[in-house]
């Protein structure tokens, strides 16, 4: 009798177990197809932009992960449960193995949970910056912009930095502004009486340049500083005068321009400079 009752259980056993099997090939499948017909149908839009497929398909890619693994752990509870007890003897040594990774999943949890940053954003952490094009729970990818701060164009390289980083790191995110940025550049004249023209031509390049983007970056600003309950920056453009040396004088202009003509608009500002101060002189 007893002989019999063990039997039938084992038999049960077997069957659940084969049961969650087969829910964890079809939740696997079930994943993969969504994940499938939502590219897809990204691929063939014409009407989304390029870097808005590029943010839904990575979004897509970390939401479907994170439920796959929800699935598993549902399905699989009561086994993970006993595999965790005997494993519990090993558990320091793993951790000790592993603490990178953990650590990373923590810069991933914390960078999510604080809104750090976002694919499409332009960071700076450890002297690389760039532009996010990429992340996953272990690491985010970066397209660099560079070399140092003197120059906005891409490198051609795309750096992998583990998402660790993000608990030990200062971030410095240059889109907190969304598609606006406060952009400043410096300019060096001899310190002569020359410098008040400098000064004016300066000034008046730069608002010549960005006069067509005040009242829109007016308007987007208050409503992020609003927003974070923030005092709203000056718009217009600003310049500070700095002594470099008792020979020269530091010009530094600081605009309100679109993120992604940062590069376009600060060479015709420094190209007109040069030009009408030459033919004042």
């Amino acid at each position: 009798m007893g002989g019999f009752l063990e039997h039938y259980f084992e038999l049960i056993r077997n069957e659940i177990s084969a049961g969650r099997i087969i829910i964890t090939i079809s939740v696997l499948m079930i994943a993969f197809l969504l994940r499938f017909i939502i590219f897809r149908v990204l691929n063939n839009s014409e009407t989304i932009l390029r870097e808005n497929k590029r943010k839904i398909m990575v979004n897509t890619s970390s939401f479907m992960s994170f439920f796959v693994v929800l699935g598993l752990l549902f399905i699989w509870s009561s086994e993970l449960r006993t595999l965790a007890f005997s494993v519990a003897a090993l558990g320091v040594a793993f951790v000790l193995a592993t603490k990178e990774l953990i650590a990373s999943f923590t810069g991933s949890i914390y960078k999510a949970s604080n809104n750090v940053c976002s694919v499409g954003d332009r960071i700076e952490v450890k002297g690389v910056r760039g532009d996010i094009i990429d992340r996953s729970v272990m690491a985010t990818k970066i397209m660099e912009i560079g070399p140092g701060h003197d120059t906005n164009y891409y490198t051609g390289r795309i750096i992998t930095i583990p998402n660790s980083v993000f608990l030990t790191e200062m971030i410095k995110n240059e889109s907190a502004l969304g598609k606006f940025c406060l952009h400043t550049f410096r300019v060096i004249i001899d310190n002569t009486d020359e410098w008040q023209s400098a000064y004016d031509i300066l000034l008046e390049e730069a608002e010549n340049e960005c006069k067509q983007y005040i009242d829109e970056a007016s308007v987007y600003v208050d409503k992020i500083q609003s927003k974070n309950n923030l005092e709203t920056p000056i718009i217009g453009p600003q310049v500070v005068i700095k002594f470099n040396s008792h020979k020269e004088i530091l010009l530094i202009l600081r605009i309100t321009i679109p993120l992604k003509k940062m590069i376009e608009i600060e060479q015709n500002i420094k190209r007109n400079f040069l030009t009408r101060f030459k033919s004042h002189n």
